[in-house]
């Protein structure tokens, strides 16, 4: 008897140690992701409703209970490292949830919000004072975007007015800071989820609410729509941007030259918020007739979603001389009706891990049905399809004419000629320009970016050596001091054709 007690306790006393191993080795793995990648996970996790807090890319107890829980789901246990088969799943059920709801971002002008909202739920739309609504076929759903002046309401007293005590309103869950507050809970038996931010005019926010048939669902979006919601006078004025062939604030891949109003210039590296960085810059320039392109490629669906506008609007694309778009820039060149490129334009395979062949695949279809679409050439396609991942096939100004690359009337922007980066002087190595691999709020998780960045890419920095420098804004940027524009461009595009994530700078800017 004595025995048995003995064993359940050591098992008893084990248990803890065990399930603190498995956090702390979820923890690991999760930190050496890139961080795009982390914040992938958990906006899958939050689509298939494991996960019910905003995207950050951060881990903690509540990453590490919804990866565990997605994977129990999947009938696997819950260590919280997703494999290479678990990474796709939850990537494919996500896109499932995300095609079903229609998850479709929308520019609320009335209420100063961009916002991603579930389409094919919110099926009605109609203005109001504040904002706008957003109303399922059966009213059992609703969403209201609402924008209050400063002078009409302080943000503090906004948040004390919605959570006074009301016969008909039972708070459940508050939050408050001086720039978001979140007030949720019950009106009756329907729920619902409300969100501010305070901006120098005044508050935009959102309030969903949806009754017990949409349980699942309502409380999917509400999450959904609390990380993809952007208040519209975030964009940068004219007077604030500077056109340059790399950005100057990591407000928004796009830059709106000051002396002409009709461009919009991508000068970044492609991610998950480039469409959404696109929406804010086209609501700054709703008549914006050209797309100045140089990027070194990035995240391929978020490219083809801005091909898609792009081709949508009737945009034309152009590379000026000086300039390059590579790998999934080219995509967004091929939609325009009118391209022209100057400067290097150069494709290449989809870069994936060889576990994520089914993902590559999806994704290859899609980007061969765009290039279909936009009228490519067979044998620009063929190209692309025979370069490796880690390699750049970059057309010559013969091919550009002869494979119907370039089309069009000569396009010029007034800008880019007045104010391109002048040719760079002889300087010593690591002086000219900068390749910037990834930007974090300490120390520590800089370091760990560094040695990351030197373990996989030391052999394409050459003599060159990633430093950290840390600016006056706490931010620890990661960078590659390298001797040339061009180099820094090469080395930027073999980083994104290995999955990897660039922008480049001149003088550390």
């Amino acid at each position: 008897m004595r025995r048995i007690i003995f064993v359940l306790s050591l098992l008893l006393a084990l248990t803890p140690l065990a399930a603190s191993a498995s956090f702390d080795t979820s923890r690991q793995w999760f930190d050496r992701l890139p961080a795009e990648q982390r914040s992938e996970i958990q906006t899958g996790l939050i689509l298939l409703g494991h996960y019910d807090f905003l995207v950050d890319g951060q881990f903690g107890r509540a990453t590490f209970d919804a990866i565990a829980d997605f994977q129990k789901s999947q009938g696997g246990e819950g260590s919280g490292v997703l494999g290479a088969s678990q990474l796709v799943a939850l990537r494919v059920l996500a896109d499932e949830t995300s095609t079903r709801l229609g998850m479709r971002r929308v520019s609320d002008r009335a209420a100063q919000v961009s916002i991603v909202i579930p389409a094919n739920l919110l099926t009605r739309r109609s203005p109001t004072d504040q904002g706008t609504s957003y109303v399922s076929s059966d009213g059992e759903i609703s969403l209201q975007t609402m924008y209050a002046p400063l002078a009409d309401q302080p943000f503090s007293e906004l948040y004390d007015t919605l959570v006074a005590p009301d016969p008909e309103r039972i708070v459940t869950y508050r939050s408050y800071s001086d720039t978001r507050f979140v007030v949720s809970g019950m009106i009756g038996e329907y729920a619902f989820y409300t969100m501010f931010i305070a901006t120098p005019e005044g508050s935009v926010g959102y309030s969903l609410a949806w009754g017990k048939s949409y349980a699942d669902d309502g409380a999917i979006s509400s999450i959904w729509l609390a990380s993809n919601f952007t208040p519209l006078a975030r964009l940068p004025t004219d007077e604030e941007t500077k056109f340059s062939a790399a950005p100057t604030t990591a407000r928004s891949a796009f830059d709106l030259p000051p002396g002409d109003p009709d461009v919009i210039a991508l000068s970044a590296e492609i991610t998950s918020s480039t469409p959404a960085d696109l929406d804010r810059a086209l609501e700054a320039r709703p008549n914006a007739r050209i797309m100045v392109l140089n990027s070194p490629g990035g995240a391929v669906e978020s490219a083809l979603v801005v091909a898609q506008e792009v081709r949508r609007r009737g945009m034309r694309t152009y590379v000026p001389d000086g300039m390059g778009c590579y790998s999934a820039c080219a995509y967004i060149f091929f939609a325009g009706d009118n391209r022209i490129a100057e400067g290097e334009l150069g494709v290449h395979q989809i870069s994936q891990d060889v576990a994520d062949i089914v993902m590559t695949q999806m994704t290859l279809g899609d980007v061969l049905d765009a290039l279909d679409e936009f009228g490519v050439q067979h044998q620009v396609i063929s190209y692309m399809l025979r370069t490796p991942p880690d390699a750049m096939y970059v057309f010559s100004r013969l091919e550009l004419g002869d494979l119907g690359i370039n089309r069009g009337e000569p396009i010029r922007v007034a800008m880019a000629a007045d104010e391109a980066l002048p040719e760079p002087e002889p300087s010593p190595a690591g002086t000219g320009a900068f390749v910037h691999l990834a930007s974090q709020s300490s120390r520590a998780e800089a370091d760990r970016s560094l040695d990351y960045a030197q373990e996989r890419w030391g052999k394409l920095f050459g003599d060159a050596r990633p430093e950290v420098d840390a600016g006056e804004d706490a931010i620890f940027r990661i960078r590659v001091p390298l001797g040339s524009l061009e180099h820094a461009n090469a080395v930027c595009a073999a980083i994104k054709a290995d999955g990897g994530g660039c922008y480049v700078t001149t003088l550390g800017v």
